[in-house]
């Protein structure tokens, strides 16, 4: 489980959710998603103030040290929650799938001069937190344009 600093309540319409029980905190710059360890939806933010709770969220709810894919923008997903990774035959982009089926996060091959490389050190890791290694620490520099 994650282990949070102090909880963090977002409001949700008429009601808060409690943010810190999130395992997985991903944004993409249109949206912040935060997933429990089931990969169920603990929030779903999306407009002006997505990025500032993006912000608040990476202050307070922690990544699992052993299972955590930390992206580069400073979001993480818990390994246990993803169910494939592959690289889309459609358009080049290498999606990570959670085990809800929905797309955790993609890696646009635009963005990448290596995909292919940045691809096997996801997929290597992956394995590798299979065999009771933690997730390596990925150098995102490395594989960018």
């Amino acid at each position: 489980m994650t282990i949070s600093t102090q909880p963090l309540f977002i409001r949700d319409g008429h009601s808060v959710v409690n943010a810190s029980t999130a395992t997985s905190l991903t944004h993409n710059g249109d949206f912040t998603l935060l997933l429990d360890s089931k990969c169920n939806k603990v929030a779903y933010i999306s407009g002006d103030s997505a990025s500032a709770v993006f912000e608040k969220a990476k202050k307070v709810v922690r990544a699992n040290t052993k299972y955590a894919l930390k992206l580069e923008n400073g979001g993480f997903i818990d390994a246990r929650i993803i169910a494939t990774a592959f690289v889309s035959p459609k358009t080049s982009n290498l999606v990570i799938v959670g085990i809800n089926d929905r797309p955790l996060c993609v890696f646009d091959a635009n963005e990448f001069s290596d995909l292919t490389g940045l691809t096997e050190v996801i997929l290597d890791g992956l394995v590798s937190v299979s065999e009771g290694d933690s997730m390596p620490t990925i150098d995102w520099s490395a594989y960018k344009h």
